[in-house]
């Protein structure tokens, strides 16, 4: 009687101790499934935002001034994709690619690494606005500054 029953608790006892050493496949799903969190400030700027901007030389439409077109990419790695294309007969187009940096610690204004010109930006809502290159404030025509948010 003594070994049934301790035949009995041994059996029990490798059945509970086999139950436990496999882990829940749910709980190892969610484990797996975790991505790295981003900064709620910089998802604000993460986008694709395109807008017809005054000509380089001009700081508002100008009668003979078809303006360029102006695509840009902002990316969650804080990289930038930015494509200027002059809508006159020049057809000027310029490419380019890189890093952009926080320019305060609210996170509303960045800088395009390594763009001369037109490279400071504000956040607004649904749009980015582009920023005086030397002095770093806004357009006295902002509007005509601003980049719409695609998506």
């Amino acid at each position: 009687m003594k070994k049934r029953a301790l035949s009995t608790f041994i059996l029990a006892s490798v059945i509970m101790g086999c139950s436990q050493n496999n882990p829940n496949p749910e709980q190892e799903k969610v484990g797996a499934e975790v991505k790295p969190s981003i900064d709620p400030l910089l998802q604000k700027w993460i986008g694709h935002y395109q807008g017809i901007l005054p000509c380089a030389g001009c700081i508002t439409f100008c009668e003979n001034c078809d303006g360029m077109t102006v695509d840009l990419k902002i990316h969650a790695d804080q990289t930038f994709r930015l494509e200027r294309t002059s809508n006159s007969d020049q057809n000027k187009h310029e490419l380019y690619v890189g890093n952009f940096s926080f320019m305060d610690h609210g996170k509303i204004k960045i800088q395009l690494q390594h763009v001369k010109e037109r490279n400071q930006l504000i956040i607004g809502d649904d749009y980015v606005e582009i920023l005086e290159s030397k002095t770093g404030v806004t357009y006295q025509a902002f509007e005509d500054f601003q980049l719409d948010k695609l998506a």
